[in-house]
This record gives C-alpha cells, sequence and structure tokens, in this order.
C-alpha cells in the first residue's frame, strides 16, 4: 500500500509537470515542430505561449500580412481538432475569425472578417494594364478546406471604393459578391454593382483548383472614364456592354 500511495503521488507530479510543461510551451519550439507542414504560410518574430501567441511577421507565398495573435481552444482537442481564435493586425492585411483543423485533416473557418488592398486581388483578376484601387471587406459565414482546396463556404464580399489606374483611371464606385456552396458541390457566387459609374452583373464559380468568372459590364449614363477603363477589361459586345471572361487556378496554401 504504501509503494501505492507514493507511485500514485509520483504520477499526480510527473502529470502536473507535463501540464505545466505544455501550457507554458513557447510559441516558439512549438512552431519549429509544425512549421515544415505549413505550407506557404511563414511566421517570424514568435512570442507567448503555445495557447495564447504572437507573431510579429505573418506572410503568404511570400505576401506580409502584419501581425498575428491566436488564442488556441484545449476542449476540441479531446475530439482531435485543434482550434483557435486568430487576429491579423498592424499591416495591409486585418481580419479576426475562428479556425479549425478537424480530425479528417478539414480546415473550418467560421464568423471570419478579412480587410484587404484590392491591389492583393490583381493576380485573380489578371488584368495586367490596370492597377486595383480600394478596399475590399470580405466577411466568411462559413468555408470548409479539404485537401487544399475549398469545398464549402458562405459569405460576402465587398468592394468598396473600387477604382482602377494605369493605362486608365476611373472610379467604379461599390461592388458587391455574394458566394454559397451550390448543389454540385462547387461555390458559386453573383456580383453586382450598388450603383456606381460601373453597371456589373457578373457570376463566377469555384471548384477543385480553379476558378471561373463571367462578368457584363457597361458604363452608366455613359461614363467617360469607366468607358476608357473598359477597353482593358474585356471583350466589347454588339449592345455596347463588355464581356469579361476569367479562368484561373488556385495554390494550395498549406
Amino acid at each position: 500500500m504504501k509503494h501505492l500511495r507514493r507511485f500514485i503521488l509520483c504520477l499526480i507530479v510527473l502529470l502536473a509537470v507535463a501540464a505545466i510543461a505544455i501550457a507554458t510551451c513557447p510559441a516558439s519550439f512549438a512552431w519549429r515542430w509544425v512549421a515544415g507542414n505549413a505550407g506557404a504560410l511563414k511566421l517570424d518574430g514568435l512570442s507567448g505561449t503555445v495557447w495564447n501567441g504572437h507573431a510579429g511577421s505573418a506572410s503568404v507565398f511570400g505576401t506580409e500580412l502584419g501581425a498575428l495573435d491566436w488564442r488556441l481552444s484545449p476542449l476540441p482537442l479531446l475530439r482531435g481538432a485543434i482550434a483557435a481564435q486568430l487576429d491579423i493586425h498592424g499591416g495591409a492585411v486585418t481580419g479576426n475569425g475562428a479556425v479549425a483543423r478537424e480530425s479528417d485533416g478539414s480546415l473550418q473557418v467560421t464568423g471570419a472578417t478579412i480587410h484587404l488592398p484590392a491591389s492583393l486581388a490583381a493576380p485573380a483578376l489578371d488584368i495586367p494594364m490596370l492597377q486595383l484601387l480600394g478596399q475590399l471587406d470580405i466577411d466568411i459565414a462559413q468555408l470548409r478546406v479539404q485537401g487544399a482546396w475549398p469545398t464549402a463556404a458562405q459569405g460576402e464580399i465587398r468592394w468598396h471604393n473600387a477604382a482602377v489606374a494605369g493605362a486608365a483611371q476611373a472610379s467604379l464606385g461599390d461592388l458587391q459578391a455574394q458566394f454559397a456552396t451550390a448543389a454540385d458541390g462547387s461555390i458559386a457566387g453573383t456580383a453586382h454593382d450598388l450603383g456606381g459609374p460601373l453597371q456589373l452583373d457578373g457570376t463566377f464559380t469555384i471548384a477543385t483548383g480553379g476558378y471561373d468568372v463571367r462578368a457584363k459590364l457597361a458604363a452608366r449614363d455613359g461614363n467617360a472614364q469607366v468607358l476608357d477603363a473598359l477597353r482593358f477589361l474585356g471583350q466589347p459586345q454588339g449592345d455596347g456592354t463588355t464581356l469579361l471572361l476569367i479562368h484561373g487556378k488556385f495554390f494550395p496554401v498549406f
């Protein structure tokens, strides 16, 4: 009995030491273990613990996002998931939301808001003669990424003070898009203007590894600047509108 009590006491002490070690594990130490599986995500200037940490610099594909703070939730670990509240700030990109890595390997994002310069979306639209100006506000109610590709989503994007510069300069007004998971498993969305100089009526589809955009564009009330910009945005149609067609591919972040 005496030896049993000693064993139990030693076990309690070991568990307490392990709990303290886990609770106080430095973020920099933990990152060394997972950095190899983080794909295009890079973190520098780490401080805090694995549970409540800070990265002075976060970047994806070499694009600086800003500082990153996270707060890890312990309870999801019981079901084999890793869940955290993330907050990006101090740089060109700001935002926050809940992110969870589920036991099946999928990544779940809920209740996220992201604000970023429209210029960061330029590679997706592939309009080399024009620079994109204004700010994108993205609200993600729900997003699921499986095997590095988005497989389910619901949310809204608003392009505030949309404008272009470069080969042509024009103010486009505010533009808006909504997206959600379609019956075939793809992510489908619609885009429209909010009454500014540019008339926009478009649709887009996101499927495994790629996306397609089809948009009908026109200058409201014959706006001269918009008409000039439309020369670089798509194919002129017989009814005076411009048809913009884009097909692109995604590159996996993780």
